[in-house]
């Protein structure tokens, strides 16, 4: 499991060297604290540009889109995400 802190920065799932197993099909991501921005096409979250994350849900994404996401915070407030690698 990862846990990713995000703030007013950009931030990855693969931040800090961390890597997907090979067999890794899905990722279920956990919002904590706060809300947050993701993007998916490689391009920086923002609060304009950008799916919002709400805290207290849970999403699940494919490893290749999760390898993608870019993360940030929606303000001044620090959230973190649980990140957890699933094979099927």
């Amino acid at each position: 499991m990862k846990m990713l802190t995000v703030s007013s920065s950009v931030v990855q799932l693969t931040d800090g060297g961390y890597t997907f197993s090979k067999n890794t099909k899905y990722v279920s991501l956990d919002v904590q604290d706060n809300d947050a921005y993701v993007t998916f096409t490689g391009e920086s979250a923002s609060a304009t540009v950008g799916h919002r994350l709400y805290a207290g849900r849970s999403y699940t994404l494919d490893a290749d889109t999760a390898r993608l996401a870019k993360f940030v915070s929606t303000g001044s407030v620090t959230s973190v995400i649980a990140a957890s690698e699933f094979t099927d």
